[in-house]
């Protein structure tokens, strides 16, 4: 079922498949978005309605929200299924955590209304774009985000893949300048991380945010966070069994590659049928050093420190060996240690 949701308001158009995936792009109060997401957004900004105990993932697109997905799910429902009969095994991530935007963009909007409570979606949306009813809610948002260089790797491989073949969309260099633009996929990501960031301030018990380097170093940590953020915290006896670590195991980007069903399958998205395999490459930290030069890592984050002054958002990246340290108002180079916030 196709919407038939009627617009009301002009949608300032982007040039016609600009770069990346199959559909025009729109500029929507300040946020890129592809034209059948963003149908997918007001049609569920109409219609969804939230209840009191669900949890939302969300992310900037490739910022690691697949792997949050499995370690989410997996925790919620650990008493549910035995570790070695989960539905991980059989499942993608992305069918056992459904992307919001995306099932009412594809008129399937009724999986989300039957999922049991409490219910686990994601979203790309940045935090203005959430509907009322969903942040005046007693809801759960859990975020992360990743530095911003690896991002842009993961996301023009990624479109790469959809669109049949390097290139065929845009050079990286020509990505890259788009991404520095704030030009991609629910762009500007300095807005998306920072709108998130701000709430996560001012309502802590509502809104967790997460670092994707922070998780990859110590997943066991964040694992027990995360339980205890969304109310079911690891009892004593768990920890002494090891099912922190059984479950860590289970999420491994590793483990997920090697399952079968995440290397065959396809599931119905915005842009057509898309490959399990497709969401899973290396999701390691610092790819983005084979991809880029010196000078194009210093640029992008003189855009991201200069976007994030002020926040009190501490950042630091590395470049070739170097250390780049922001805080607040202060950018200086230390050639200290690698630290990621």
């Amino acid at each position: 079922m196709m919407l038939s949701l009627q617009l009301n308001f002009p949608l300032q158009p982007f040039i016609e498949r600009p770069f990346t995936f199959t559909h025009p792009f729109r500029l929507y109060k300040g946020v890129w978005i592809p034209e059948l997401l963003l149908r997918g957004i007001l049609e569920m900004q109409q219609r969804f309605k939230p209840r009191p105990t669900d949890i939302y993932l969300a992310s900037s697109p490739k910022s690691g929200i697949t792997w949050l997905k499995v370690m989410i799910f997996s925790t919620l429902t650990r008493t549910r299924y035995p570790l070695n009969q989960h539905p991980l095994h059989t499942h993608n991530p992305h069918q056992c955590v459904p992307h919001m935007e995306r099932k009412f963009a594809t008129g399937q909007s009724q999986i989300i209304e039957v999922i049991p409570s409490p219910r686990v979606m994601s979203t790309h949306m940045p935090y203005s774009l959430l509907s009322e009813s969903i942040t005046g809610s007693d809801c759960r948002i859990v975020y992360v985000w990743r530095d911003p260089k690896d991002v842009l790797v993961s996301l023009w491989f990624f479109v790469q893949k959809i669109m049949g073949g390097a290139n065929k969309v845009a050079t990286f260099d020509q990505f890259y300048d788009l991404f520095c633009q704030g030009v991609h996929t629910f762009g500007p990501i300095w807005n998306h991380v920072l709108g998130y960031w701000e709430e996560s301030k001012q309502k802590p018990e509502k809104v967790l945010f997460l670092k994707y380097e922070h998780i990859l170093q110590e997943p066991v940590k964040h694992a027990k966070q995360l339980a205890y953020f969304m109310g079911c915290p690891y009892t004593e006896a768990e920890e002494n069994d090891g099912v922190v670590e059984q479950i860590v195991e289970l999420c491994s980007i590793k483990t997920l590659k090697d399952l079968d069903v995440n290397k065959g399958g396809n599931h119905a998205t915005s842009d057509g049928p898309i490959s399990h395999a497709y969401y899973f490459r290396k999701g390691e930290a610092g790819d983005w050093k084979s991809h880029m030069t010196r000078e194009m890592a210093e640029r992008l984050n003189a855009v991201i420190g200069e976007k994030f002054k002020g926040s009190g958002l501490q950042i630091w990246f590395a470049i070739y060996g170097l250390l780049l340290v922001f805080n607040k108002n202060v950018l200086t180079n230390t050639g200290l240690f690698l630290k990621m916030y």
